[in-house]
């Protein structure tokens, strides 16, 4: 079975398994997100293995899982301590790293405490921001100018019924803009791709391949919104959907970058035909957290 063959029949299992796992919500997706987070960083941290780094590996794993608590629990806690929550967490996350390692008496002691902060909220906290998008419109969220008039017509468990779709979706169109940049990309780039995009990290990709994927994303996010989210303003949709198209090709060849550095081809053999978690889900690391921010600052909180 050739590669490509493979590649497409786990993609064919795994898409409907992740887009009921973002249907269903709650615990069972914060769960998921945090598998893939924990995997993810591991990969990174074998990455850096091959570079002579010795990450603490379980306070990583430890910080990434609570990245995704923090994410899953912030818009229920009283805003004065969901404010103090994140700076809570930076300093003690980075005062234990900095303390363990001046314990362990392992060579490189500066590249060991880079790496495994990096890799924490890198890959922790901005892979498990999938679970604060899922969860954007719960708890008082809901009473916001810009969503309110929405549900005025509704009971309040129709109201946390409906918020709850809604999450789902802005996930849905988030996953399904960056995959379809990437397929776009990828067979634009084999049929009329002429000029290298990034030779140096990603020689096989195109500028042509970049431009068609970063159109197809922003036009996959305009139309799944359009039917999907009645309170994005296509003008919003469409530049999240351009967000999408750009920042999740900088996430691919970021990851290009550590594995040439790391003089590997994958980071690891977890996925038949497609690699490993940090190989899928380069590009949702950087999206993720801008699709979060963007929403929040220029959406939710604007009067």
């Amino acid at each position: 079975m050739s590669n490509t063959t493979t590649r497409i029949i786990v993609a064919v299992i795994a898409a409907p398994i992740i887009i009921g796992l973002v249907v269903l919500g709650g615990v069972w997706f914060w769960l998921f997100a945090e598998a893939l987070a924990i995997l993810a960083l591991k990969e990174l941290y074998d990455l850096g293995k091959h570079t002579s780094a010795s990450p603490q590996r379980v306070i990583g794993y430890v910080g990434s899982f609570c990245a995704g608590a923090y994410f899953f629990v912030v818009n229920a806690l009283p805003p004065a301590i969901a404010n103090i929550v994140f700076p809570a967490f930076v300093l003690l996350f980075v005062l234990a790293v900095l303390i363990i390692e001046l314990l362990r008496n392992a060579p490189h002691p500066l590249w060991n405490a880079a790496i495994t902060t990096f890799g924490v909220f890198y890959v922790g906290f901005f892979l498990t921001s999938l679970v604060g998008l899922r969860m954007t419109f719960s708890g008082a969220m809901l009473d916001l100018p810009v969503i309110a008039p929405f549900l005025t017509h509704l009971s309040q468990s129709e109201r946390l019924a409906l918020g709850d779709q809604w999450g789902a979706w802005l996930v849905f169109a988030t996953f399904i803009a960056i995959w379809t940049c990437d397929s776009l990309a990828f067979f634009a780039g084999k049929a009329f791709g002429r000029h290298k995009l990034f030779p140096r990290v990603s020689p096989n990709k195109s500028w042509e391949g970049a431009v068609v994927g970063f159109l197809a994303s922003s036009a996959a996010f305009v139309a799944i919104a359009h039917y999907l989210l009645p309170f994005l303003p296509p003008l919003h949709a469409g530049i999240i959907g351009a967000l999408v198209g750009i920042i999740g090709q900088f996430g691919d060849l970021v990851e290009s970058l550590f594995k040439r550095d790391a003089g590997v081809k994958d980071s690891s053999n977890i996925i038949p035909g497609h690699g490993g978690i940090y190989d899928r889900f380069d590009a949702a690391m950087f999206v993720a957290p801008v699709v979060y921010v963007y929403v929040h600052l220029f959406l939710l909180l604007t009067p």
